[in-house]
């Protein structure tokens, strides 16, 4: 949702030519916080922060937005600041501003380079997108982040880098992702929207300037100060001088009939004074913008002018006080804060957990985007998966990947908080689509001619990635003989089960060294025939599965599929009663009577366990979701060796098969859900259910955030206001991005997604998930359609798996505990080894391109080529504190020798987001919360005692470190 508010505009013109910019400045030669103006201890201090919140993409489409409005915001502004050196404005959407910057003449870069090295225009959040915080992935948040930032300061210099966050639109806001900017080294994040009986509170409390203690591992270097905006991000009503806004004009010739300088002067100081009475110092930040304004600049700043220039005439005070207007930055607001805090020894409110779910207004619980729009979730998964693959093997084949490369700004694009949300309309979508796709196509070009260099091949392997595998479709597939090469992006060996759309006939695989590998043929979750018919893509009638077993790590393994027989070797669908399946007593499911489960055991746990999928309607006469009730098959799909299967029906469009995997620690819950039936008039979400023998859990269970640490939840319960329960449903759900989990004093359940969806316990002992969303209305927050997705020509099908584990909380498997269990499980489904199709198979079939794997518990997060002989490398410790008594422990890699290719000569590291070295970083540091034990691999003072030539790195449990490795090739 998009609000229209109201805002502020400025006065005096003055050309000013400021002296020459220093590209290669020093970051010590940027103005920084000297550019602030002053501020007062005895005067409030009003910060005007001039800005425009340009959505990549919302109610139109990227370039539509950019065409249409944000290049002339961009470039008015230039001219506007460069008339008078008081006026300020921050740029945010990096995505926009490389368009702008591509078209500009030399001299205007050039101006625009001053106005950054002197502080006028400040480059805030710095990102591809300001990216929403619910349904993202961390892995995904980092990249547009460092996408984002490179550009920036390859064009724009040292003095451009970011010192704040501005995520002022997301709609809720994750403890992770705040974390994420105490390690990228911002000083502050500030955003508008949290929960209107939050926001009640703290203005009440005057805590609405607060330090956000965002990681239960990381300490207080994830300590970062965080401001809530007071009212959404619009000027003030009445204030608004952008050329589409309607308010007065300030007039400053008393002879005029309209002159209303010292009335509007008085009106501004009254809001002011009302806002000052709800925040800790004697500092305000008052928002001067809002959805793409700013096209007229110069109008705006006019207005702003006289409105300064108006306190200084008529001198309006506060309870006696004088009142300091200024033009500001969200950036100096922040340090104004601290200087106030740390001089007059004021404590701040201290925040642990997050800010979701977000309601503007009783009854209205922002909480259906943790699920909409499912496929659009999905493949952006899928395209981070493809991603990490392109960067590892264009990193290790001594390939460039630079800002221009089409996944990278396709995946920093599909970040935006009306993108990954599914909030957009449905053209909007339609266009990330497309830039997703083309940016798929051609980081499958690249990987297939990198491969083919590193394996010495004359000519190249031509692989192809099959994007609609998931609806069997794959023309690859369709012939006589094809082959596969199943590439796997984790630094350690996996195994992974491959699943091919294929026609009905029995195959042979033959793996590596030419062995012979187990298959089955099986049956779809649903007939997909429907695609047929509207695209005219043969659709396939059957699944091919065998294991691709000890995949390499960062290694591939080769594989050639022949058509054996024209007598089909799956099993055929037949309606009977199902007791069992499984692999013996310690991995089974058992069914009751009607078909559905009665228990399921894995790792030696046994569960008393039903599950389904429930229609999520809370209307005013019922307020618990309606089962669709029994299923109408239960159908046992087949019984072989490599996996077992039982396909459960509830009508025409709600399926799934339960997957049993001969050596995996979970069970595969595989869904197709649509296309919804609202012919009855009434909009539909479709949850499904898990109710677990678990003792009582007392509402209480954790989930995910962004992919990371875990957070305690609790129905009916918020850790930092009175929650009341309007909404007994959507109140209680939160985002799912990997995992959701529920416990008593000895066992664990947990579900991991393949994308993010809502999810809650609200009952005791259970779990839920939404999975689609098809509605009749419009909710009226500004995208003027309902959420009935519309593709083939019918309703949307979603088809997605949820993988189940159970197991003693400490015990595990027997090996690792729950939680290294679950993270294990988590990270194989994020990053799946990619299987592409190809014309021919490598001379060697087998293959990494690692001389060693790494540790379990150890990361590879990035590996992406930086410049000539350099590679950036990130390493992450993937444990949390006391997760696993052996593997929660610092651990130390040595990572020479790791890479095949090249050789690491030194390695320098950087803040999180690649941008700043970290002996160049100044965050602030806070006396209320310290720094880190110098001792401890989190703190600065270690890990700049690190000298660059040793390469042995120690990482804390949750740390991720960032490194610039200056690296030799061999074949250079």
């Amino acid at each position: 949702m998009k609000m229209k508010f109201v805002a502020v505009a400025a006065l005096f013109v003055v050309v000013v030519t400021g002296k020459p910019f220093d590209y290669n400045a020093d970051p010590d030669d940027c103005a920084g916080y000297n550019a602030c103006h002053p501020v007062y201890d005895d005067r409030l201090n009003v910060h005007l922060v001039p800005h425009s919140h340009d959505d990549v993409g919302w109610l139109s489409t990227k370039d539509q937005y950019y065409y249409q409005s944000v290049q002339y915001t961009i470039s008015t502004v230039v001219k506007s600041l460069l008339q008078n050196p008081d006026r300020r404005f921050i740029q945010v959407e990096t995505a926009y501003f490389y368009m702008w910057w591509a078209d500009q003449s030399q001299k205007t870069k050039a101006d625009v380079r001053q106005l950054i090295n002197e502080g006028r225009l400040e480059i805030t959040n710095g990102a591809w997108s300001m990216n929403d915080e619910a349904a993202v992935h961390y892995q995904s948040t980092i990249d547009q982040f460092t996408l984002g930032l490179r550009f920036v300061e390859d064009v724009l210099g040292k003095c451009a880098r970011p010192r704040v966050g501005w995520q002022i639109d997301p709609f809720g806001h994750s403890r992770e992702h705040a974390s994420l900017m105490a390690q990228m080294g911002m000083d502050g994040l500030f955003f508008a929207r949290l929960d209107y009986r939050d926001r009640r509170k703290r203005n009440s409390d005057k805590t609405a300037d607060l330090i956000w203690s965002a990681s239960e591992n990381l300490g207080n270097s994830s300590s970062i100060f965080t401001s809530v905006l007071y009212n959404h991000y619009s000027a003030p009503g009445g204030f608004c001088f952008d050329i589409r806004c309607g308010d007065s004009p300030i007039v400053t010739d008393p002879e005029s009939t309209e002159y209303n300088w010292d009335t509007r002067v008085k009106d501004f100081a009254n809001y002011a004074s009302s806002q000052s009475n709800n925040y800790p110092t004697n500092n305000v930040l008052i928002t001067m913008g809002d959805d793409f304004q700013w096209t007229s600049a110069e109008q705006y700043y006019t207005n702003i002018d006289r409105l300064i220039e108006g306190f200084k005439k008529f001198k309006p005070t506060i309870n006696s006080k004088e009142i300091n207007i200024i033009y500001s930055t969200p950036s100096c607001y922040a340090k104004a804060v601290r200087d106030a805090v740390e001089a007059q020894k004021i404590e701040l409110d201290v925040k642990t957990d997050d800010f979701f779910p977000y309601a503007d207004t009783t009854n209205t619980v922002w909480s259906g985007y943790f699920t909409s729009r499912p496929t659009s979730k999905r493949l952006e998964r899928l395209a981070n998966n493809l991603h990490q693959v392109s960067k590892q093997v264009g990193a290790i084949s001594g390939r460039q990947f630079d800002v221009k490369n089409k996944l990278s700004q396709a995946m920093g694009v599909m970040q935006h908080h009306d993108a990954i949300t599914g909030t957009e309309k449905a053209a909007v979508e339609k266009d990330y689509h497309r830039m997703l796709t083309a940016g798929m196509e051609t980081a499958t070009s690249d990987i297939s001619s990198g491969l083919s260099s590193l394996l010495g091949l004359e000519s190249d392997l031509d692989l192809k990635s099959c994007l609609l595998s998931n609806i069997s479709i794959c023309a690859e597939a369709d012939a006589d003989q094809f082959h596969v090469l199943v590439y796997n992006p984790l630094a350690r060996p996996v195994s992974h089960y491959v699943q091919i759309p294929v026609d009905d006939f029995t195959f042979q695989v033959t793996g590596p060294l030419g062995l012979v590998i187990d298959n089955q043929v099986t049956d779809p979750v649903r007939d997909f025939s429907f695609v047929s018919h509207a695209t005219r893509d043969r659709v396939l009638p059957k699944i091919l599965i065998f294991k691709a077993d000890n995949i390499p790590a960062f290694g591939y393994q080769a594989y050639t599929i022949d058509r054996q027989s024209t007598v089909s070797s799956s099993s055929k669908e037949k309606v009977m009663a199902v007791d069992e399946i499984g692999f013996g007593e310690d991995k089974n499911v058992k069914f009751d009577h009607v078909g559905l489960i009665r228990s399921i055991t894995i790792n030696n746990v046994t569960s008393a366990k039903t599950s389904g999928a429930y229609i999520f309607r809370p209307d005013t006469l019922n307020r618990d979701a309606i089962p669709l009730g029994e299923p109408e098959t239960t159908i046992l799909v087949n019984t072989g060796n490599v996996v077992r299967e039982v396909k459960q029906v509830w009508n025409d469009w709600v399926t799934q098969i339960i997957r049993i995997y001969k050596d995996e620690d979970y069970i595969e819950f595989d869904w197709a859900v649509g296309p919804v039936n609202i012919t009855d008039g009434f909009g539909k979400e479709i949850i499904t259910r898990y109710t677990t023998s678990l003792k009582e859990t007392d509402g209480v269970f954790y989930t995910d955030s962004n992919g990371r640490e875990m957070i305690y939840r609790k129905k009916d319960y918020r850790p930092t206001y009175t929650y009341t329960s309007e909404e007994p449903q959507a109140g209680n759900y939160y985002p799912v991005n990997s995992k959701i989990l529920i416990r008593d004093e000895q066992n664990e359940f947990a579900v991991l997604t393949d994308r993010s969806e809502g999810g809650s316990s609200l009952n005791s002992s259970e779990v839920e998930l939404m999975l689609i969303r098809a509605l009749l209305d419009d909710d009226k927050r500004g995208v003027g359609e309902n959420l009935n997705e519309i593709e083939y020509g019918a309703g949307l099908v979603a088809r997605g798996s949820h993988f189940v584990t159970l197991g003693d909380i400490a015990k595990g498997n027997g090996e690792v505990s729950m939680a290294a269990l679950e993270r294990d499980i988590a990270q194989r489904k994020l990053l799946q080894p990619w299987v592409f199709f190809t014309e021919t198979v490598p001379p060697q079939s087998e293959g990494s391109l690692l001389d060693h794997s790494l540790p379990s518990n150890v990361h590879l997060l990035t590996l992406e080529p930086w410049s000539d002989n350099a590679i950036l490398i990130r390493l992450e410790h993937v444990l949390e504190k006391e997760e696993d008594p052996n593997l929660s422990k610092e651990v130390t890699v040595d990572v020479s020798g790791l890479f095949k290719t090249f050789k690491i000569v030194s390695m320098k590291e950087y803040m999180l987001a690649a941008n700043t070295p970290l002996e160049e970083s100044k965050k602030f540091t806070w006396s209320q919360v310290g720094e880190e034990d110098a001792s401890s691999p989190l703190s600065k003072e270690n890990r700049l005692a690190r000298d660059e030539a040793d390469l042995n790195i120690t990482l804390a449990p949750m740390q991720i470190r960032t490194f610039v490795a200056t690296v030799e090739f061999a074949s250079k």
